[in-house]
This record gives C-alpha cells, sequence and structure tokens, in this order.
C-alpha cells in the first residue's frame, strides 16, 4: 500500500472515530425502535444530521483555509469567539465529553465488572484521554492509527451479525413524521458541532504528513468518504436491527438498555465484551479529538498564559466530575442547549459550503440572526416559558410543526441581509465626477 492511500485510510478512520462517540451507538438503535417498518425514512432524517452536515462542516471548514474563525469572518470578529466559547464548554466541556466517559462506565466497564464504582472507570478513561490528548500535532494519527481499526472491525461484526442473522422483521410501530423525528434527535449526537470543532485538527494532520494544495484537499475529500461510507453501514445497520425488534423489547425501554439487550441477543455471551470494546474505543476516540480542539481553543483565548497541556488537564478533570452524574441525568439537561445552538451551526456549515455563490456578510448575519431568533423561541417554549404562545406562531411558518422551523427564517434573513448589503454598499459609493473636456462650452460664453 502507498503512503499516500495508507494516509488516506488513516485520516478516514479517524475522522469515523471523531464522530462516532457515545450518542452514535445509544441513539440509533432507540429510532430505529420507534420506527419499525419506517426505519428507511428515519435513516434518511438521521443521516442527514448525523452524517451529511457533519461531513459538509469538515468541507466548510477546508474551503475556510482549515480555520473555524475563517468561516465566521463574515458575521463579525466577536461571533468566532463567543459562538465557539459557548460550542466547546457548553456542550464539548459540560455535555459531550462527560456523557462519553459516563457511558463508558454503564455500558461498558460496569456490564463486565458491576462491582467497580463509575469514578474509576471515569479516572481511567481521562487518564487515557490525557495521554492521546496532550500532543496535539499527533492525535488525528494516533486515533487513526491505533485504536480506530480494533472498533471498526468490531462494529462491522456486530452489524453483519444483525442483517444476516436479524432479531425480527420490522413492523408498523405507527410512527408519524419518522424523518423529521429522526433529523431532530440526531442533534443530540452533536456531530455537526464535532465537525466544526474537529475539523481543523483534521486538516492540520493532513498537512502534518506533508500534503499542500490540491494533493491536500483530494487526500480530504478521500478521507471525508472512507467516513461517510463507515457511518452509513454502521447507523443503517443498528437502525434495521433495532427496527427488526420492536417485539421484543417495549417502546419505553431506557436507551442503554437496549443497546445492551441488542448486543446480547447478537453475540451471546460475547456480547458484553464486544459491546465494552467498542464503547471504550468510540467514546475515547471523540473525546481525544474534541479535549485537543478545545484545550488548542482556550490555550489560544487566553493569550497562551495558560499552556495547551494544563488545558488538556483542567478539561479532563471538569468532564470527570460532571460525568460522575451519570448518563441519565447529563442527557436530561442537554437537549435545551442543542436546540439552540445546533440549527446555527447547521446554516453556518451551509453557509461555508456555498461561501463562493454568498459570500456577502450581509447574507451571513441576516441568516444567523433569524436561525438564532426562532432557535431561541424554541427554547424558551422547551423551558415552558410561553409555550402555547410560541409553538401557535411557529406553527405558521413553513415547516415549523416538523423540527425545521428556523429554516425558512434563515432563508428569509439570508435575503434580506443580501438587499441590506445592496443598498447600503450603494449609498457609499462615490458620486461620479463629471470632468470637462477641452471642448466644453464656459459658462458666460
Amino acid at each position: 500500500m502507498s503512503r499516500r492511500v495508507s494516509h488516506t485510510f488513516i485520516l478516514g478512520f479517524a475522522l469515523f472515530a471523531l464522530y462516532f462517540g457515545a450518542g452514535n451507538l445509544i441513539f440509533p438503535p432507540s429510532i430505529g425502535l420507534e420506527s419499525g417498518s419506517a426505519w428507511i425514512s428515519s435513516l434518511l432524517g438521521f443521516s442527514i444530521t448525523g452524517i451529511v452536515l457533519p461531513l459538509l462542516a469538515v468541507f466548510a471548514i477546508l474551503q475556510a483555509d482549515g480555520k473555524f474563525e475563517n468561516l465566521t469572518n463574515p458575521i463579525s470578529p466577536w461571533f468566532y469567539a463567543v459562538f465557539n466559547l459557548l460550542l466547546m464548554v457548553g456542550i464539548g466541556v459540560f455535555v459531550t465529553i462527560p456523557r462519553m466517559a459516563a457511558t463508558t462506565h454503564e455500558l461498558g466497564v460496569g456490564a463486565l465488572f458491576p462491582g467497580v464504582p463509575s469514578i474509576v472507570t471515569i479516572i481511567a478513561f481521562f487518564v487515557i484521554t490525557f495521554f492521546f490528548a496532550k500532543d496535539e500535532t499527533n492525535v488525528i494519527d494516533r486515533i487513526g492509527r491505533y485504536l480506530t481499526p480494533v472498533m471498526v472491525a468490531l462494529l462491522l461484526f456486530i452489524v453483519g451479525k444483525g442483517i444476516f442473522s436479524p432479531l425480527g422483521t420490522p413492523t408498523d410501530t405507527g410512527i408519524t413524521q419518522a424523518f423529521s423525528k429522526a433529523f431532530v434527535n440526531a442533534y443530540q449526537t452533536g456531530d455537526v458541532i464535532t465537525g466544526i470543532l474537529c475539523a481543523p485538527i483534521f486538516i492540520l494532520a493532513i498537512r502534518h504528513y506533508g500534503y499542500k494544495g490540491k494533493e491536500a484537499k483530494s487526500i480530504a475529500l478521500k478521507s471525508i468518504v472512507i467516513a461517510g461510507a463507515g457511518l452509513l453501514i454502521v447507523y443503517g445497520g443498528l437502525l434495521y436491527i433495532s427496527a427488526g425488534a420492536t417485539s421484543l423489547f417495549p417502546a419505553e425501554i431506557e436507551s442503554t438498555m437496549l443497546v445492551k439487550e441488542l448486543i446480547s441477543r447478537l453475540l451471546g455471551g460475547g456480547g458484553a465484551v464486544a459491546l465494552a470494546v467498542v464503547i471504550a474505543l468510540a467514546c475515547l476516540t471523540s473525546t481525544i479529538g474534541v479535549v485537543a480542539v478545545i484545550a488548542e481553543f482556550l490555550t489560544k483565548l487566553a493569550r497562551e498564559r495558560i499552556a495547551y497541556t494544563a488545558w488538556v488537564a483542567i478539561i479532563c478533570v471538569i468532564s470527570a466530575s460532571i460525568a460522575t452524574m451519570g448518563v441519565g441525568k447529563i442527557v436530561d439537561y442537554t437537549m435545551w442547549i442543542f436546540t439552540l445552538l445546533y440549527p446555527i451551526a447547521i446554516v453556518l456549515v451551509m453557509l461555508g459550503v456555498f461561501h463562493k455563490f454568498i459570500s456577502r456578510a450581509g447574507i451571513y448575519r441576516g441568516a444567523i440572526l433569524m436561525t438564532f431568533i426562532v432557535s431561541a423561541l424554541e427554547t424558551l417554549a422547551g423551558f415552558g416559558i410561553w409555550n402555547t404562545f410560541i409553538h401557535t406562531a411557529l406553527g405558521y411558518l413553513p415547516l415549523g410543526t416538523s423540527g425545521f422551523a428556523w429554516l425558512v427564517p434563515a432563508v428569509v434573513g439570508g435575503t434580506v441581509g443580501y438587499v441590506l448589503d445592496r443598498f447600503f454598499e450603494s449609498e457609499k459609493r462615490p458620486a461620479t465626477k463629471v470632468i470637462l473636456d477641452d471642448t466644453t462650452p464656459e459658462k458666460g460664453n
């Protein structure tokens, strides 16, 4: 295998691993169980939020020369720091990272060794995370070369077993709006945000290998395809397996318990071991990447007054303390954060993808502003504030009752922003000077 092909697969596996964390294993089975025979519609919705948009996030950052700040420049210089801080601290440190550590214990170590306290697993989890994340230049290489291949092999084995020896046949569960429900539920994976956060270190790894220009872009795109194919196979397999198990489990079964039972029925006694290894590797690879990115951002934000390695340690300590709450409690307080920030992240990614055609600052500002307003209203409704009024108002919007209330306002906001941008541009344009030539008659002649 040539050096270039080898690097492409390492990068593709690493990108897959960065995305495939705790939520990616927990949520597809729950969605499949709820969907039943409508699992294909659910897979399409889940795939857009969980595969297409996250990978487009990498492409958008690639278009912006590998820097998230370049993607947000048309909005305002302050937007990058504020939004990134909300994403990294609000979702990364307080949700994604601790949830993955807690999941490692509940579905992995705790299932194999019930007597082991969660704090032991969590401490071990973050010690390993610190070891891999402390050197930011080699994060992607270490993940793609050492951790991911074992995880991918086990996942493919589990999915293959479930497809060729299914637990049952998908039946009608009476679900409505399967596509939109799966689309919105996939917010919980956090993968669009993971894509925004981890794209810079992914692109840095390509450059670290010595690739530049068109060659670097070619390798990045091929790696994205590899990661996308892997995610589609795994998500599709998990959804199909659980869709065929609707008669075996109650609809209200807890997500982590459903995953345990599915793997146990598929693999028998060895299922717990396989699940424990997959969970540990999936959570570790995602956590290592996210911790590295957050630490790098905070190092720059603090103007290197606090070293990168120190930030890695701080993040690990804070996330470890939150992880002791357990997966259930962490998930309970997370949805409002995703409801507020996720649509903004999606719109920002789409603007970045089509930047060459819609590069005007007014489009960015108008689209992001309107998306924020709608997302903020939906978040307030989620807390029970003006609940009836907000749902009634949003119901008048196209797709407002399907989880896409922000979509049309974003388009309208971008359009209005474009018009205002052009208007103020013309207002600032200096008046045309009239230059008189020698043949122009003078006054009084």
